[in-house]
């Protein structure tokens, strides 16, 4: 199956975490205590590097997941019921005045087999280059696809009791001429993308702390590896830099197993 390229890279602590708490989203105010934590050079750092990975690759699609945007703990908003046709929901609603939308050269993504994320954002609002689009299994309720509908939404479907990732690379690749994919969702996404080889290469930004602890989210959250069905992944190396403040940058080529 032909798919995407798909480039990872995120922020993390040298113990592999990505934020301080589990259940914390991208909105999750941050603790006053920890705020001399993230300093003014941690955010030039990261300014650097979201410039050169995008310096570096003609990105089609940006790609998040859900936890990013909603915590598992999270209450879920409300739809109405959905009375209509629910065979006409389960299908790939890509609105050709979407698609093809004059001054669009991007899409935003959001992977949500659940349908949690029930906002009516669609991305274009903070950049005009783009437009939102969620990634969903047949799974999600019938009111969550006809809210997707209603907001003039696109979205796409794969997989029955979660989003099958490489089924939904390669419909974005053949139905969106997706080639290349950027993603800064570590945690579940990142896991998942890891284990089912659908990775091409990973850049951590390693700031130098340590958080510690038990429940805070790994860079990587996937199943234990399990010989010989699950083995782990080796990578190579493809650059590496070291910031003023002790921060490192490591690019790495994804080996496929």
């Amino acid at each position: 199956m032909n798919r995407p390229k798909v480039i990872l890279y995120v922020s993390s602590s040298i113990d592999g975490r990505i934020s301080f708490n589990s259940n914390d989203t991208m909105f999750t105010p941050i603790h006053a205590s920890l705020q001399s934590f993230q300093t003014k050079t941690d955010s030039d750092n990261w300014k650097f590097l979201n410039e050169k990975i995008n310096s570096l690759h003609k990105v089609d699609l940006y790609l998040e997941g859900s936890n990013m945007l909603v915590a598992e703990t999270d209450k879920i908003r409300s739809l109405p019921e959905y009375s209509g046709d629910k065979e006409s929901l389960y299908q790939d609603f890509l609105p050709e005045h979407i698609v093809n939308r004059k001054g669009r050269t991007t899409w935003t993504s959001v992977v949500d087999g659940k349908g949690r994320f029930r906002n009516a954002y669609k991305a274009y609002t903070d950049n005009p280059e783009t437009y939102m689009i969620h990634l969903t299994s047949y799974s999600a309720p019938p009111e969550y696809l006809a809210f997707l509908q209603r907001e003039d939404i696109p979205y796409l479907l794969a997989g029955e009791n979660r989003v099958d990732l490489e089924k939904i690379l390669g419909k974005l690749h053949d139905l969106l001429n997706v080639r290349t994919i950027l993603t800064t969702s570590g945690g579940k996404l990142s896991g998942a993308l890891i284990r089912g080889n659908l990775l091409d290469e990973i850049n951590i930004l390693f700031n130098p702390m340590i958080y510690g602890g038990e429940s805070a989210p790994l860079l990587f959250k996937s199943p234990d590896i399990n010989p010989p069905c699950v083995l782990p992944n080796k990578m190579r190396l493809i650059s590496s830099q070291i910031f003023a403040n002790g921060a490192i940058w490591v690019r790495y080529e994804v080996m496929k197993n």
